[in-house]
């Protein structure tokens, strides 16, 4: 662990993203982030196949082009906004999450109160490798976090985290796998910055 300290020291300088600092104001004392969803890039696909038609459509009928081009442009804008401000991660307390842009909601359900977490996959989804996740709490909270691409990770990491409370020690060993595996992942994705 130690080498990843002495060779991290230039990752512990760079700046954290948008998500960690949010994160970093919600946590409580003694509270620690075990793993962070990962947002897929297809968040972008509507968008950009708008995009496209409208670049089509432009050498056609130049005025409608022109306004699904604007359409295109509008849906891109929700899109960045959507991976800047959307959030889901599970602490040894509890699971995060912010989602939304019109009604932002900021939601934490502590893990003794979830029932399950379930994923949602279409068509779109198994192509490009991403799903819905759906935080399921007890009563009727239900939290639908979209372009989750670590969807099978995080869902995986949950369970385990239940099962190891009841006295898994199976389970216990692949949350310190997956804890060690986002760590490293962590450390090459600040490194790409």
């Amino acid at each position: 662990m130690t080498n990843n300290t002495a060779s991290g020291s230039s990752e512990a300088k760079q700046p954290k993203t948008f998500q960690d600092q949010e994160i970093e104001k919600i946590l409580v004392k003694g509270e620690e982030v075990l793993l962070r969803a990962e947002l897929h890039g297809a968040l972008y696909w509507k968008s950009v196949a708008v995009l496209i038609f409208a670049l089509m459509l432009g050498l056609m009928i130049p005025t409608l082009g022109m306004l699904f081009g604007v359409v295109g442009a509008l849906m891109l804008i929700v899109a960045i906004l959507t991976q800047h401000f959307l959030l889901l991660a599970v602490t040894n307390k509890r699971v995060l999450a912010r989602y939304g842009l019109l009604q932002m909601d900021v939601v934490d359900i502590r893990l003794s109160k979830i029932e399950s977490i379930d994923l949602e996959r279409m068509l779109p989804g198994h192509i490009f490798g991403y799903a819905n996740v759906v935080v399921m709490g007890t009563g009727q909270r239900l939290i639908r976090v979209p372009y989750i691409g670590n969807a099978d990770k995080f869902r995986r990491f949950y369970n385990e985290m239940v099962l190891s409370e009841e006295g898994n020690e199976e389970a216990e060993e692949e949350i310190r796998k997956v804890k060690a595996e986002s760590e490293a992942s962590s450390g090459k994705s600040s490194k790409h910055r």
